[in-house]
C-alpha cells in the first residue's frame, strides 16, 4: 500500500505573486485551482491564448499574465523614441486604472447587468425547457493537470464543443513538480495492493523518457544537419519536435496535461451530466469542479446537470453502460491470443451506391425533380460519365483549404482502426464524424519507433513496455477502467471512425501534410487507399493527400515560422 501522504494527487495550480494576481484575478473564476473558467476576456484574446496553450508548458492564467499584462506593466523601452515611451506609459496607466475599476466596482457584474440575463435564461430553460436558448451563450473552461484518460473523455463531446490540448509533439514532459513526475495517482489503484507497483512503474516510464532525450537528440542532430537557410531557432525546434515525436511512446495515459474548451451552454450541461455518471473518480471529480466554476459565469445554463432531472439521466447512462457490458461479455467472446503486427485501417462498411448518392446530391440544388427521380437518372450514366462529373466539380480546388462542397457529405465510410494511443490522441479531435473506442489496452502489443532502434535506445523502451503489459493485465481483472492509466502512448488500441467523404477529405489532407506525425500519416494513407479500391472516382476528389515520406517533419514548417517572425519584426 502507498501511504496517504504519497497518495495525494494534488499537483497544485501555478503560483502568482500578489501583484500578478491583482491584475489577472478579474478575468478568471479562480487562481488556485486546476479547473477554472475565463471571464469577460474578448474572444480574440482567448483564441490567441488557446493557440499558445497547446505548445507551452505554462497554464492559461500564466500565459495571460506573461504575454498580455507583463509587457504593458514592464515595457522594454530600450532604443525606443520619446513618443513610443510616452505611449507605453499611457497604456500602463490605462491598464492599472482599468483593473482598479474592476476591483472597486465588482467586475462586470456591475458594468453589465448579467443577473438580468441569467434570470431570463433560467426562466426560459426551467419553465419552458427551451434548450435552443442554451445554444446562444457559452463559456471558456480550462482543465489543467488532468490525465490523458480524462482529456479523451472530455473531448468525446463533439457538438458545440471546441477543444485545444497540450501537445505531446512539441512539449517535453521531463520536468517534475513538487518533487514528482506529472502523472495521475488514480485513487482506486493507489489504495489497492497494486499502488506501490503503479507508482514505481510511472516513475520508471518518466525517468526513461527523460534519460532518452539527450542521446536521441544527439543522434538526430548527427543524422539531420542544420541547413544553410535554417536559423538556429528553427533547427533547435525541429530537432526537439522530432525527439518528442519519437519518445512520446513512453508516456502513460496517466500523464498530466492541460486542455481548454469553448462550449455553448447546452453542450457544457450535457458534458457535466454524462461525466457525473462516469465510472472513473477523476472524471466525476472534474465534473464537480467544472460545475462550480461554470456556475460563476453561466449558472442558469448548467445547473440542470446536478438537478433531479440530471440525476435521472445519469442513472440512465450508468445503467445502460453496465447493461451493454454484460451483453458484450455474453455475446462476444474475447480472443486472449490476439496477434496484431502493426497499424491498420480496415474499411468495414460503405455505401455501394456512393457515387450515385454524391452526384444526385450535387445536382439536386439546381433541379426541380425529387431526389428519387434525380437518382434514377444518375444511375443510368456510365462510370466514365460519373467520373467526369466528379472531376469537373473538384477541378477548381487549388489548395486543401478549398473544402469539398457539402454534397460530398452524402456517403459514409466506417474504418476499424488499430494504431498506437499516440495516433488516436491526435486523430480523436476531428468533429464531423462518429467514433467509438475500446478501452485502452496493452493486449494489442506496442509500436517500436524506428529511430529508437537506429539510435540504439530500443532495449530500455521494450523492457518498459513489457513491464507495463504485466501490470496492466494484473490490474485489469479488478479495475478494467482504471487499468487504462497504465497504458503507454506506444500501445496499440482499437477504435472506429464513421465519417462522410467530405470529412474524410478534410482529415486526410490535413493529417498527411509534411509536418504531420509519420504514424498518423500512415493511417490516413491506408484509409484513402481503402476508399480508392471501392470508389476510385470519389477518391480522386481528395486531391491534396500528401503521399511523400518526410524524415524530419517540422523542418519546413519551422522555416515558415521564421519568415513570419521576420515579417512581424
Amino acid at each position: 500500500m502507498v501511504s496517504s501522504r504519497n497518495s495525494s494527487n494534488n499537483i497544485t495550480a501555478e503560483k502568482f505573486t500578489k501583484e500578478e494576481a491583482y491584475f489577472i484575478e478579474p478575468f478568471f473564476t479562480n487562481l488556485d485551482k486546476n479547473v477554472f473558467a475565463a471571464k469577460y476576456l474578448p474572444s480574440e484574446v482567448l483564441g490567441a491564448l488557446a493557440s499558445r496553450y497547446s505548445r507551452s508548458t505554462k497554464g492559461v492564467r500564466r500565459l495571460f499574465y506573461d504575454e498580455y499584462i507583463k509587457p504593458i506593466l514592464e515595457p522594454d523601452l530600450a532604443g525606443v523614441g520619446i513618443g513610443e515611451a510616452r505611449e507605453a506609459e499611457a497604456m500602463r496607466k490605462e491598464l492599472i486604472s482599468f483593473v482598479d475599476y474592476l476591483h472597486t466596482h465588482g467586475g462586470w457584474e456591475v458594468v453589465v447587468n448579467s443577473k438580468r440575463a441569467r434570470d431570463f435564461f433560467k426562466k426560459w430553460l426551467a419553465a419552458y425547457g427551451d434548450d435552443s436558448i442554451a445554444q446562444m451563450a457559452g463559456a471558456h473552461i480550462f482543465f489543467e493537470n488532468v490525465s490523458n484518460v480524462a482529456t479523451k473523455v472530455l473531448e468525446d463531446f463533439r457538438i458545440g464543443f471546441a477543444p485545444l490540448e497540450k501537445s505531446t509533439r512539441y512539449v517535453l514532459f521531463d520536468q517534475k513538480v513538487g518533487g514528482r513526475w506529472l502523472y495521475f495517482l488514480e485513487p482506486d489503484l493507489i489504495r489497492s495492493k497494486y499502488g506501490q507497483e503503479y507508482v514505481r512503474l510511472m516513475n520508471l516510464l518518466f525517468r526513461r523518457y527523460t534519460d532518452s532525450i539527450e542521446p536521441l537528440s544527439k543522434y538526430l542532430r548527427k543524422l539531420f544537419s542544420q541547413e544553410k537557410d535554417q536559423t538556429d531557432r528553427a533547427y533547435r525546434e525541429t530537432i526537439k519536435a522530432k525527439t518528442c515525436d519519437v519518445l512520446r511512446v513512453y508516456l502513460p495515459a496517466a500523464t498530466l496535461t492541460n486542455v481548454g474548451f469553448f462550449g455553448v451552454g447546452q453542450s457544457l450541461e450535457y458534458m457535466l451530466t454524462k461525466c457525473f455518471a462516469h465510472p472513473l473518480a477523476e472524471i466525476r471529480g472534474l465534473a464537480k469542479a467544472a460545475q462550480i466554476e461554470l456556475n460563476k459565469v453561466i449558472p442558469s445554463l448548467v445547473d440542470r446537470a446536478s438537478s433531479p432531472r440530471g440525476k435521472i439521466y445519469q442513472r440512465y447512462v450508468a445503467a445502460t453502460e453496465k447493461t451493454l457490458e454484460k451483453i458484450a461479455n455474453r455475446v462476444v467472446v474475447s480472443d486472449r491470443r490476439l496477434r496484431i503486427t502493426g497499424p491498420s485501417a480496415e474499411l468495414v462498411e460503405y455505401d455501394e451506391d456512393a457515387e450515385d448518392r454524391i452526384i444526385s446530391s450535387l445536382v439536386y440544388k439546381y433541379a426541380n425533380l425529387s431526389y428519387s427521380q434525380i437518382k434514377q437518372k444518375v444511375k443510368s450514366l456510365s462510370d466514365r460519365e460519373k467520373a467526369s462529373i466528379i472531376k469537373s466539380v473538384i477541378a477548381r480546388r487549388k489548395v486543401r483549404q478549398h473544402r469539398l462542397i457539402r454534397a460530398f457529405e452524402n456517403t459514409y465510410y466506417k474504418f476499424d482502426i488499430v494504431a498506437n494511443l499516440g495516433i488516436y490522441r491526435d486523430l480523436h479531435r476531428h468533429r464531423m464524424l462518429t467514433q467509438e473506442r475500446q478501452r485502452f489496452t496493452t493486449e494489442l502489443g506496442f509500436d517500436v519507433p524506428k529511430d529508437l532502434v537506429k539510435a540504439r535506445l530500443v532495449k530500455s523502451y521494450q523492457d518498459a513496455a513489457e513491464k507495463v503489459d504485466k501490470l496492466y493485465k494484473k490490474i485489469k481483472k479488478r479495475y478494467p477502467d482504471a487499468a487504462q492509466y497504465v497504458v503507454i502512448l506506444g500501445n496499440r488500441i482499437r477504435w472506429y471512425q464513421w465519417e462522410n467523404l467530405r470529412e474524410l477529405g478534410w482529415e486526410a489532407e490535413l493529417r498527411t501534410s509534411p509536418q504531420g506525425h509519420p504514424d498518423y500519416r500512415k493511417i490516413e494513407h491506408l484509409k484513402v487507399e481503402a476508399v480508392k479500391a471501392v470508389h476510385p472516382a470519389l477518391a480522386a476528389a481528395l486531391k491534396f493527400v500528401d503521399w511523400k515520406d518526410y524524415d524530419l517533419a517540422r523542418r519546413e514548417s519551422e522555416k515558415r515560422i521564421d519568415r513570419k517572425l521576420a515579417e512581424v519584426k
